[in-house]
């Protein structure tokens, strides 16, 4: 018999399986990122949830990559050089705006989870002649 934690467990982070990515839900992402975005829903109509409620996470692939980057070729390339930062924020019910996860990177792809859900904003800064595609991790 499953427990109360493994059912939150399950909200909160479902398997695989239950997952998939989108580029228009829960707000659309215009790919291939450069310099700096917000990722945001915006405001949404009374009585309708908060549309990054409905996301997990984010799925990245780097898209382009300057030959000086210092590439390391193996299963998945890692440069030495930072792909991006990325910083998620939550809003407290006073207003105030808190950064609750940073994120950076030397990788060429991944996925990563949000440590709290319902994020508020996601804030990218992606390095100088790099692209990354960007694709928000949804349930199904």
């Amino acid at each position: 018999m499953t427990g109360p934690n493994g059912i939150i467990d399950f909200v909160l982070h479902p398997s695989f399986n239950f997952m998939t990515t989108s580029t228009s839900i829960p707000s659309t992402i215009v790919n291939p990122l450069v310099g700096t975005a917000v990722l945001s829903a915006g405001p949404t109509p009374p009585g309708i949830p908060d549309p990054l409620s409905v996301s997990y996470g984010i799925v990245w692939a780097v898209s382009f990559a300057p030959p000086f980057a210092g590439v390391t070729l193996g299963a998945l390339p890692t440069y030495q050089d930072r792909v991006f930062d990325l910083v998620v924020t939550h809003t407290l019910s006073s207003g105030l705006v808190v950064v609750t996860q940073r994120f950076s990177t030397h990788q060429s792809n991944g996925i990563l989870f949000w440590e709290n859900l319902l994020p508020s904003n996601v804030l990218i800064d992606v390095f100088p002649n790099f692209e990354v595609t960007l694709e928000w991790l949804i349930g199904v």
